[in-house]
């Protein structure tokens, strides 16, 4: 197979043009993952199917951590501007669907197509910055684009609760409208010059098929881990089996096809399969941190919780501005992932030992929000530099696909973990929700979160530290 040439059409500058609707196409992505959470009960109220409210979140988390893969080749192959176009009409238009739903199934099935959409806008606005940048200044654009997950976590739980309480539910999803529409208007003058790379080969359905329908498979065996579900229930069974038969059967597809899904030979990359653990790692901390800490702080007030969640939400950006400007001045990424690495479980083992008043509580997360932050954006751009380039849309897919995996793994893992050791385990996700996670109980829990979160720090030690490309 013959690469095509190497493009990077004006750089920086048509980069900095896109960025306002890059960044709000990311923004939109993420947010859905967290306001739609806050307006369950008032969704829940006014719809039939309660028996599928969790699928309204799940499902959407599931289909964006499947599509990311998918519209990461399907850029390559067919370009990233089609793509991109195509994930926003998808999002958009699945957004008005949600917003028109008139039963619980209707919002799941338009949920699993807005999910769908925003695995497509992850993927795409993520590998446009390796189209047109070098790999040596890419950190200082994924810096911008981590600092909106976590504006998105921040600021999603308060918008759904707003909208849903003082409007309606419908709000949450007409929201998007308007934000899809500027997002396309901000986006469309700098997409219109920018430069086409495809490559005109067969896709590989059945590679999508299989590889869908293992992933989706996997990741809904993952979401019943953390409920009080009996291990042989037919549905996981059911599970277990189509996961493995679609995987395995996936990867000897990947051998025969003539231009796979996902090149086997990407997997051989050492400093490629290092940085999607890493990502991995960093997401099952970030977002099981995200569900510890109001099981943590229930019994404290929602105050609590809320300036606990901020502090970590503003040391991510912080962190990520911080990699990203560093990775980009020194050429070089191991040190900082390292960095990022180690002082994760140092912040955990003195979040759980250190009698540490309130703002010592929240100086600790802030530490944890900065180490997470300086691992997403540099390890992405660890990824995108070990690669080939004409591989870069399918690899930077996968990290969205380790991302995917770290946190709905990470939710799953301290779900079961609080049923192990707090004293009185809850019958239900609700009692889960809404009890007090019990001092040395919590305790237990930090000690073992930071034993997981020293494997990352093993990972980035054996790390090649390969030199940033400049072109």
């Amino acid at each position: 197979m013959n690469a095509p040439p190497r493009h990077l059409p004006a750089g920086h500058a048509q980069l900095r043009s896109l960025l306002p609707g890059l960044m709000l196409g990311l923004f939109m992505a993420a947010l859905d993952q967290t306001i739609v959470a806050a307006a369950l009960p008032a969704i829940a109220r006014q719809l039939s199917g309660a028996e599928l409210l969790a699928w309204v979140v799940s499902g959407y988390l599931l289909a964006m951590t499947v599509a990311t893969p998918l519209f990461g080749k399907l850029g390559d192959q067919l370009g990233r501007r089609r793509m991109l176009a195509v994930a926003l009409l998808l999002f958009v238009l699945a957004s008005v669907l949600c917003a028109l739903a008139r039963d619980m199934g209707e919002l799941v099935a338009a949920r699993l197509l807005q999910g769908i959409g925003a695995g497509g806008l992850m993927a795409t606005t993520q590998a446009l910055v390796g189209d047109l940048v070098e790999p040596a200044e890419r950190g200082r654009y994924q810096g911008w684009f981590s600092s909106m997950f976590a504006l998105a976590s921040l600021a999603g739980p308060v918008l759904g609760t707003g909208l849903s309480t003082r409007l309606s539910w419908h709000w949450v999803f007409w929201l998007n409208l308007p934000l899809g529409v500027l997002c396309f208007l901000l986006a469309r003058p700098a997409l219109k010059s920018l430069v086409q790379q495809r490559r005109d080969s067969p896709i590989d359905y059945l590679g999508a098929a299989l590889l869908s329908l293992g992933l989706a498979s996997l990741l809904w065996l993952v979401g019943r881990v953390g409920h009080a579900v009996d291990p042989l229930d037919a549905g996981n069974l059911t599970a277990l089996g189509l996961c493995a038969v679609a995987l395995p059967l996936f990867v000897a597809s990947q051998k025969r096809a003539s231009d796979p899904l996902i090149p086997l030979p990407l997997l051989r990359i050492a400093t490629a399969r290092g940085g999607w653990l890493l990502l991995f790692f960093a997401s099952f901390q970030a977002i099981g941190l995200a569900v510890l800490i109001p099981l943590h702080a229930s019994g404290q007030g929602l105050s609590s919780s809320t300036a606990q969640l901020t502090a970590i939400a503003f040391g991510a950006p912080l962190g990520a501005y911080l990699g990203g400007r560093l990775s980009a001045h020194w050429g070089r990424y191991k040190g900082l992932l390292v960095t990022g690495s180690a002082l994760l479980p140092l912040a955990l083992l003195a979040w759980a030992w250190l009698p540490l008043s309130a703002g010592g509580h929240l100086l600790v997360l802030l530490l944890c929000g900065a180490a997470l932050g300086m691992q997403f954006p540099t390890s992405l751009v660890a990824v995108q530099n070990a690669v080939p380039t004409e591989h870069l849309g399918v690899a930077t897919g996968l990290c969205g696909l380790a991302r995917g995996l770290g946190g709905a793994l990470g939710v799953a893992a301290l779900s079961s973990l609080y049923w192990l050791l707090s004293p009185e385990a809850p019958s239900d996700a609700l009692e889960l929700a809404g009890g007090a996670l019990a001092g040395e109980a919590f305790r237990q829990l930090l000690l073992l979160d930071s034993l997981v979160a020293l494997l990352p720090l093993l990972i980035a030690l054996r790390l090649e530290d390969l030199p940033l490309r400049r072109a």
